[in-house]
């Protein structure tokens, strides 16, 4: 018997940096959190019950490597801005670049990432 179906669907699931971001703008060390939500589907169930046979862990799992994807994400913004407003502006091309990173990712477990996104990132 197999712990996830074809099509079996989560929505709705909300993610965030449990800790916050340490950057630096220029000169300037900043402290930044983000968050979201997302939602996806199983697209191969038996890619994904090897890698994580318990279903109850796998939401914990994708939030962990959503808020690591977008860490790296704002470490690079961090060196292409001026000051904290840009890089705390959720924009199309960080949502995208979110997206990039993490369908592979999704894609290799069986997955599909079905939507993402950012709901802020805000200076602390």
């Amino acid at each position: 018997m197999n712990a996830y179906q074809l099509a079996q669907e989560w929505n709705d699931l909300r993610w965030g940096t449990v800790m916050p971001v340490a950057l630096m703008i220029g000169s300037t060390f900043v402290q930044v959190r983000a968050r979201g939500s997302f939602s996806l589907a199983v697209t191969d169930p038996s890619r994904l019950e090897p890698q994580m046979p318990d279903p109850e862990n796998l939401p914990a799992y994708l939030k962990s490597l959503l808020a690591q994807t977008i860490t790296d994400i704002l470490g690079e913004r961090s060196a292409e801005v001026s000051n904290v407003a840009q890089l705390t502006e959720v924009t199309p091309q960080t949502i995208q670049a979110l997206r990039t990173i993490l369908e592979p990712k999704f894609n290799a477990l069986g997955l599909q990432l079905k939507n993402v996104t950012i709901e802020a990132i805000e200076s602390i």
